[in-house]
Parts: C-alpha cells; sequence; structure tokens
C-alpha cells in the first residue's frame, strides 16, 4: 500500500484524522446561555440524535444549577462532535467556560477532540491551542493525571516544539509502562513519521496488554503491511471483521484495508 492510499483510507475516520495533521518532523525515537449554531455537519445526523439534542437543549434552557447545565452542554457538544460539527461543539466549550469561571475537563474534552477532528492542520493547531491552555491549568492542580497528561502531549507535538510531546509521552511510560494510550499516541506517531517497524513494536505491546484491543490491531496490520507482512496483515484484519464488539469505524476500515490486499 502507499502512502496515499494509507493516508486516505486512515484520513477517512475521526479515530486517526489527529495522525494526518501531525508535523512529519516529528519522530518517535532516541534522537452565554443562547448558543447559535452552525447548520453545515460533515455527516447527516439522524433523527433519534437530532431528538438527544432538542432533549438536551431543553435541559440546558431549564437548568439553574451551573454544574448540571455545564454537563448538560457538554454532552450536546459531543453529540456535535460525533457528526463532524466542531464548530457547534467548540461554541459549547467557550459559554461552559463562561458558566464555571474555572478550568474544566469539560471544556478540555470538548476542544481536544474538535482538535481531533478538525477539517485541516490550521484549524487543528487553533484548537489544539485552546485545549492545551486549560490542560495546563488543570494538570498544575492534579499533575500526577496521566489522561490530561496524553492529551497535553499531543497537543505539543502540532506546536513549536513538537518533541516536547514526545518527551512527555515517554515520561508517562517511564511512570506506568503500560499506560495503553501513550503506547497508542507513540506508535501513530510513529506511522505518521514512517518508521513502521517501530510502530510495529508499539502496538505489539498493545495486543500482548489486551488482545481484545482491536484499534491496536488496526494499526498493527497498517504497520505490517508498510513492511510487506501482507499475509500477517491478512490474519489481523480477518479477525476483527470476525469479532462481534469491534466498533463500527475500526471493522470499516479494517474491510478497506482487506480489499486493498
Amino acid at each position: 500500500m502507499t502512502r496515499s492510499q494509507l493516508i486516505l483510507l486512515l484520513g477517512a475516520s475521526a479515530l486517526v484524522v489527529i495522525l494526518f495533521q501531525l508535523p512529519r518532523s516529528v519522530v518517535e525515537n532516541e534522537q452565554l446561555q443562547e448558543v447559535t449554531e452552525t447548520e453545515s455537519h460533515s455527516m447527516e445526523i439522524p433523527q433519534e440524535v437530532e431528538n438527544q439534542i432538542n432533549e438536551l437543549r431543553r435541559l440546558i434552557n431549564q437548568e439553574e444549577n451551573v454544574d448540571k447545565k455545564a454537563n448538560f452542554a457538554h454532552s450536546l457538544a459531543r453529540r456535535f462532535l460525533d457528526y463532524g460539527a466542531v464548530d457547534s461543539a467548540a461554541r459549547y466549550a467557550e459559554v461552559i467556560q463562561l458558566w464555571v469561571q474555572r478550568p474544566s475537563e469539560l471544556v478540555a474534552d470538548i476542544y481536544f477532540i474538535a482538535y481531533e477532528r478538525s477539517s485541516g492542520p490550521e484549524e487543528a493547531k487553533d484548537y489544539a491551542v485552546k485545549a492545551r491552555e486549560v490542560l495546563q491549568k488543570l494538570l498544575e492542580k492534579d499533575p500526577t493525571n496521566l489522561v490530561l497528561k496524553n492529551r497535553l502531549a499531543m497537543t505539543l507535538v502540532v506546536s513549536e516544539n513538537p518533541m516536547a510531546g514526545v518527551s512527555m509521552l515517554r515520561e508517562i511510560l517511564a511512570q506506568d509502562e503500560t499506560n495503553r494510550q501513550a503506547i497508542l499516541n507513540l506508535g501513530l506517531l510513529a506511522i505518521q513519521s514512517g518508521q513502521f517497524e517501530r510502530a510495529k513494536e508499539r502496538f505489539e505491546n498493545l495486543v500482548s496488554l489486551n488482545s481484545a484491543d482491536h484499534e491496536a490491531k488496526l494499526y498493527l496490520a497498517v504497520s505490517m503491511m508498510e513492511i510487506d507482512q501482507q499475509s500477517q496483515a491478512r490474519l489481523l484484519l480477518e479477525e476483527i471483521l470476525a469479532t462481534q464488539d469491534s466498533i463500527p469505524a475500526i471493522k470499516m476500515m479494517a474491510n478497506d484495508y482487506l480489499n486493498s490486499l
């Protein structure tokens, strides 16, 4: 599979949009209460989800408790993010910040996912900056939170000092050598920079830790395909497709890769 085919297939999924917004210089080695929403969405929103959105709007409007109101707004923003309405979701991050008047994990979550699912690198960098500002404040209060630290690291890899993000991911593994998100992030960075053998090692590690980690299996298969281990990759892809608990997006990508072999 060529690099352009890899980008085309992986880039079609929100799971790994972030991968192709990272600078290629990053290598994983030792060196308001009323929100005006956009009407354009990258995917059609099913009626069931539209009903959920309307119900969450109603709850936001009638709720007086600020924290509950913020939780409803966060849930609404996540619905928008699931269907590609990044700008609409980001507006809710802004109003949550106005309501709570403190660094909020809800705000950081919205901005980080907006960063992952942005349609282009400039938009992604803008949301990465917003996410980073909140994450840094949250980590000042809770420096041991590795979930926040993983996210901060991934916003740093699109900053002017991308290796700071890679170093932070390594710090996380020094604290917790089985930290799934840090291993996954380093594996994705290795794929992005063309270090497929290194990526393979990362994803093999994840699969050894959890044989039901279908996302790791998918990326392991991608790495194998790039180093001409097609038969092993095929077995992994077939395994993902045969498993009922694989999430639909991963199955779709596995099927696309299998068809390309």
